[in-house]
């Protein structure tokens, strides 16, 4: 579990150390798991949810990697617009854990 804090806030100090916890990250020091963390955490601002549209490509990977070490989840919405086409919305949202 990643999240120490009673509030169940995530903080850039709590995704650091999980992110050190993740195989493909575990070579990072305490210096750039707190960057990537705090890179990760600007993306979801206030909100729950991120946009994939809005990710830059290297945190993309950045996030596929998340979602695979199982600190992010991914979901699909589907829409039709005004002109009739369909349109896809993939959305990131960051895991509560106790």
């Amino acid at each position: 579990m990643y999240n120490n804090n009673r509030n169940r806030t995530t903080t850039v100090e709590d995704l650091a150390s999980a992110i050190t916890c993740v195989p493909d990250y575990a070579y990072l020091e305490r210096k750039e798991s707190l960057k990537l963390s705090h890179r990760v955490l600007n993306y979801f601002g206030y909100g729950g949810m991120v946009d994939d549209f809005s990710l830059e490509k290297d945190m993309r990977g950045v996030f596929y990697m998340l979602e695979d070490a199982g600190l992010l989840s991914s979901h699909v919405e589907y829409t039709t617009l005004h002109d009739g086409r369909n349109w896809t919305l993939f959305y990131w949202t960051m895991k509560k854990c106790a």
